[in-house]
């Protein structure tokens, strides 16, 4: 029984509402990849939520690059980024 009640308390802390909105995590991937590159012409294709992190993915068809841009959904915190050249 306790180690039942062990396990739902441990997993369910883990969920949390995200404090920052969808548009607020494209908008923080928007103006770090307009800073960092001086893009002008992103294109966001898609945003997700999962395990407390926002991925989105953008493009820039002109320069024929994609990525994406993992952001926590608690704090607005850029975790991870990648980026492809054709």
């Amino acid at each position: 029984m306790i180690i039942l009640l062990l396990i739902t308390v441990g997993c369910g802390h883990d969920v949390s509402e995200p404090k920052i909105t969808q548009a607020k995590a494209e908008a923080i991937v928007l103006q770090h990849l307009t800073e960092d590159r001086n893009k002008v012409e992103i294109k966001i294709k898609s945003v997700s939520n999962s395990r407390g992190k926002y991925i989105v993915e953008w493009e820039i068809d002109k320069n024929c690059e994609f990525g994406a841009v993992q952001v926590d959904d608690q704090s607005g915190e850029l975790l991870e980024a990648e980026e492809t050249n054709c």
